[in-house]
């Protein structure tokens, strides 16, 4: 028995290590990739490299499947705080913003000292918002070092309170009115009545912009430090009014009711009027009425109500409601009225391979009737 151990010994020691030598590498591999998959999966902060040790003290970056966040606090609690966010940022150039592994968001915390996020809007993915927080102090530097590598940005912080400006000294805008005599699409964004609209020229170089402002603007009035409106109102003044779906809309007050409290407003850009409380308005930033006011105010040519009829029906509303809703239409100046100054036009809808004219349509449906020369 002693001299078969022997014998079987030396062969079966070599294998047992052999066997224990294959598991501990294996071991060691799933321990190695299972840790590579860590760093590479959680953030980390990398330090910056010789390129940015030029720029001059701090932001953690964290990841998500929706959303990359950059964030800044304020290190000394005595120090009062700031806030800063920075107008949407192009998708392509975020990339940049955050670095190689978060290797430039990296380098702003530590430089800086505050906080960053960058966060999606929710009405598009082609740009994304930047917001900073920290002290006063902590956010100039980080805008100073991020204006340094992108020239390209408005860094003009949307959280700034209007200034403080005569409301009657507010550069006021042009209307985007529509061009006489000359055939243009628009869109219908609002029905007053089956002979009363507002219109949109939705291929004017002006309009793109839109967008980009209203989402400024929710930004902007979304917070709760901005002032409301100064009483007495002054009638003609331009202000941001709340509108459906927390969105804010840039509005013009055309009439004041002091015993109420209330005004009415009509919305330049979306059309329509509305009689409102003042204290829900609020004072525009004088940025936001550069862009003209896209809601063109216009009256259907030799439409009116039926005779005997003051005013169109619900009936004739609601067709001309549905009529214009949704779709592209041409709109063509023929004369202003005299007693408004309102532009009059004649309006078509296209219908496959044939334009169909929404005055007469009225008129042949039984919901006007036509006047030459009105």
């Amino acid at each position: 028995m002693a001299l078969r151990l022997r014998v079987i010994l030396p062969y079966t020691i070599p294998g047992v290590l052999a066997l224990l030598g294959w598991w501990w590498f294996f071991s060691r591999k799933k321990d190695d990739g299972h840790s590579r998959h860590k760093r590479l999966t959680a953030p980390t902060e990398v330090q910056a490299d010789s390129a940015l040790t030029e720029l001059d003290p701090t932001v953690e970056i964290q990841k998500s499947s929706s959303r990359v966040q950059l964030v800044q606090l304020d290190s000394e609690a005595s120090t009062p705080q700031g806030t800063c966010l920075v107008p949407p940022v192009a998708q392509h150039l975020v990339g940049r913003l955050i670095g190689k592994q978060g290797r430039y968001v990296s380098f702003l915390k530590e430089s800086s000292g505050a906080k960053i996020y960058i966060s999606t809007l929710p009405y598009t993915q082609d740009f994304q918002i930047c917001h900073i927080e920290g002290s006063q102090q902590q956010v100039d530097r980080a805008l100073s070092l991020i204006g340094k590598k992108f020239k390209e940005l408005n860094l003009t912080n949307i959280y700034a309170p209007p200034p403080s400006l005569a409301l009657h000294s507010l550069p006021m805008t042009s209307w985007l009115m529509l061009p006489d005599g000359v055939t243009v699409e628009v869109i219908v964004v609002n029905v007053v009545n089956a002979g009363h609209m507002f219109v949109q020229q939705h291929t004017h170089p002006t309009f793109h912009a839109l967008r980009g402002l209203d989402q400024q603007m929710y930004l902007c009035y979304s917070q709760p430090s901005v002032p409301t409106l100064p009483t007495p109102v002054e009638v003609g003044v331009i202000c941001a009014a709340p509108a459906g779906d927390n969105a804010w809309w840039r509005a013009q007050v055309v009439a004041y009711y002091k015993d109420s409290e209330e005004v009415e407003i009509r919305y330049v850009d979306y059309g329509g009027y509305e009689r409102v409380k003042i204290d829900i308005l609020r004072q525009i930033r004088s940025d936001f009425v550069t862009l003209p006011f896209q809601g063109a105010e216009v009256l259907l040519d030799n439409v009116i109500p039926l005779a005997d009829e003051d005013h169109f029906s619900a009936e004739a509303d609601a067709t001309a409601n549905e009529m214009t809703r949704g779709t592209a239409l041409l709109a063509q100046v023929t004369n202003y009225d005299g007693a408004t100054g309102l532009p009059l036009v004649q309006l078509w809808s296209m219908m496959a391979d044939e334009v169909v004219s929404i005055n007469r349509t009225l008129v042949e449906r039984g919901f006007a009737q036509w006047i030459d020369g009105y």
